[in-house]
C-alpha cells in the first residue's frame, strides 16, 4: 500500500498541517497579519503586507472548513482587515502594504509611497482568500469577494490580452510598463477558487485563457517559462540578469513557478470537464511537460537533495539554495498530476514515478526543513546548512499548508470547496464532482 492510501500518513499531515496553523497565530497584528522577528514576534520594524495578510486568511478559512478550533478567529480577523484597513477610501483598490495601526478615522495607512500602489499579486491572493472565506461562510466575506471581483474587470482584466496588468499607482493613473508571470499564476489560482465561490464559469474561463497564454510561451520556450514581460506580453529574459534575486522579479525560470503552473493546468482541465468542457487537452500535455522541466533542471542539481530557486534559458542554476516554498509547491503538483492521471483511466504503474517523487520530496521537506513541529525553514545553501536566511521573517504558511493537503484532495473542486464537500481522504472524486455539477444544472 503507498503512502496516498495509508490513514498513518494522512494523521502525519494533519497532525503538521494544524502545528502549522498554530504557529501562525502568533502573527496577528491589529491591522493584518505582520512579520515574524528572529524570536517569532511581529516585527513593528516592517509593514503589514496585503499578500501576507490575504494569504493566512486564506489558510484559516481552511481551518474553518476542516473544523479546527481557533480557525475561525484569524479568519475573521483578516477579512475584517482587508476590508477596513487595505480598502483605499479614496480611490478603491486594496494598498499593497499598510502600518500596524490605523488613523485617526480608523483607515489603514500606506507603509510608504510603494506600499500605496495597486499590486495584482496581492489581489490575487485576496480573491483567493475571500472566496475561501466565503465558502466558510464568514462575515462580510463575500461582499469582499464581489468587489474584488468587479475591480479584476474594471482595473485589472486587460480586454485585448485576455491576461492581467501588473501594478498600477494609487489612483490608478497609471499602470506600470511591465506584465508579469507571478501576478498572472496567482490570478489563475484565484480565479479557479472563484469560480466556485460565486458559482460562475466565466472566472474558470478566464483561468483558461491566462494557462493558454501559458502554453504557448512554454512551447517556445522549452517549457522554462519567463517570469517578465513587456504591456504587450512579449518576453524579456534577460530582465534583471545582473540583480536574478531581486525580491518577487528574479532573473530566470523559476523552478516553483513550473511546479505550480503545472497544478493549475490540471486543476483548470478538471474544472472545465466537471462542466461538460472536454476539448482542452493541452493541458495534461503542459502539466506534464512543465512538471518535467521543473522537475529535471532543479532537484538535485549540485548533488544534493533540494530544488534549486531559478536555472537560465539554457538550463544552468542561477540561485541555487533551496526554498521550501519550492519542494512545496514541487508536492502539490506531483500528488495532482498523479490523481489527474487516475482520474483518467491510469493504472498503477503509470503513476509511480510521481509517487516516488511525492515520497522524496515530502522526506525532504520533514528531514531537511523541518525545525520543529509547525516551523519549517525558508531557506537552506545549495549543501543543505542553515543560512542568515534559513528562519523566515514571512510567518505565513500558504504554500506549506497545501502541500499537506495536496495528496487528501481531489483535483476539482479546488481545496476550499472540496474540504466543504466532504471530500477531503477521499480524492478519487471525479464522478462525484461530475454528479454535483449535473445537479446544479439541473436546478437550473
Amino acid at each position: 500500500m503507498g503512502w496516498f492510501d495509508s490513514i498513518e500518513h494522512s494523521r502525519w499531515l494533519s497532525e503538521e498541517m494544524r502545528a502549522l496553523l498554530r504557529h501562525g497565530h502568533a502573527a496577528v497584528t491589529r491591522t493584518g497579519f505582520g512579520y515574524f522577528t528572529s524570536d517569532g514576534q511581529v516585527d513593528q520594524t516592517r509593514p503589514v503586507d496585503l499578500a501576507i495578510t490575504a494569504r493566512m486568511t486564506y489558510v484559516y478559512s481552511l481551518g474553518v472548513l476542516m473544523g479546527i478550533p481557533g480557525s475561525r478567529r484569524y479568519c475573521d480577523h483578516g477579512v475584517r482587515c482587508m476590508k477596513e484597513y487595505f480598502r483605499d477610501p479614496e480611490h478603491g483598490g486594496w494598498y499593497k502594504a499598510i502600518t500596524h495601526t490605523p488613523d485617526q478615522d480608523g483607515h489603514g495607512v500606506p507603509w510608504d509611497e510603494e506600499g500605496s500602489r495597486k499590486w495584482q499579486y496581492a489581489q490575487a491572493f485576496l480573491i483567493l482568500a475571500a472566496s475561501t472565506a466565503s465558502i466558510a461562510n464568514r462575515p462580510g466575506a463575500y461582499e469582499l469577494l464581489h468587489l474584488a471581483l468587479a475591480e479584476q474587470k474594471e482595473h485589472w482584466l486587460d480586454p485585448d490580452t485576455s491576461l492581467v496588468r501588473d501594478c498600477a499607482t494609487s489612483d490608478w493613473g497609471e499602470f506600470k510598463d511591465y506584465r508579469g508571470m507571478n501576478s498572472l499564476m496567482h490570478t489563475v489560482e484565484a480565479y479557479l477558487a472563484a469560480s466556485e465561490a460565486v458559482q460562475d464559469v466565466e472566472w474558470l474561463r478566464a483561468a483558461e485563457r491566462m494557462l493558454r497564454f501559458v502554453y504557448q510561451v512554454g512551447v517556445e520556450n522549452q517549457w522554462r517559462i519567463p517570469e517578465h514581460y513587456t504591456s504587450d506580453w512579449r518576453p524579456m529574459l534577460d530582465y534583471n540578469r545582473d540583480q536574478p534575486d531581486t525580491p518577487y522579479y528574479p532573473y530566470g525560470f523559476v523552478i516553483g513557478h513550473g511546479m505550480e503552473l503545472a497544478r493549475l493546468a490540471v486543476q483548470t482541465q478538471a474544472g472545465l470537464q466537471a462542466q461538460g468542457l472536454d476539448d482542452y487537452d493541452y493541458l495534461t500535455v503542459m502539466a506534464e511537460e512543465l512538471f518535467e522541466r521543473a522537475r529535471t533542471d532543479g532537484w538535485r542539481r549540485d548533488g544534493q537533495p533540494g530544488f534549486v530557486y531559478t536555472v537560465d534559458f539554457d538550463g544552468t542554476p542561477v540561485l541555487s539554495d533551496h526554498l521550501q516554498w519550492v519542494v512545496s509547491e514541487g508536492i502539490c503538483a506531483t500528488a495532482f498530476i498523479r490523481r489527474a492521471k487516475l482520474d483518467a483511466g491510469a493504472v498503477a504503474g503509470e503513476v509511480e514515478a510521481y509517487e516516488h517523487s511525492y515520497r522524496v520530496w515530502i522526506d525532504y521537506l520533514n528531514d531537511y526543513m523541518q525545525l520543529r513541529p509547525g516551523v519549517f525553514a525558508r531557506a537552506l545553501s545549495a549543501n543543505n546548512e542553515q543560512t542568515s536566511d534559513t528562519v523566515s521573517s514571512r510567518p505565513d504558511v500558504y504554500h506549506t499548508l497545501q502541500a499537506l493537503l495536496a495528496g487528501r484532495l481531489p483535483v476539482w473542486p479546488p481545496f476550499a470547496s472540496a474540504i466543504n464537500h466532504g471530500l477531503l481522504d477521499q480524492p478519487a472524486s471525479t464522478n462525484q464532482a461530475e454528479k454535483r455539477t449535473r445537479k446544479r444544472f439541473l436546478r437550473g
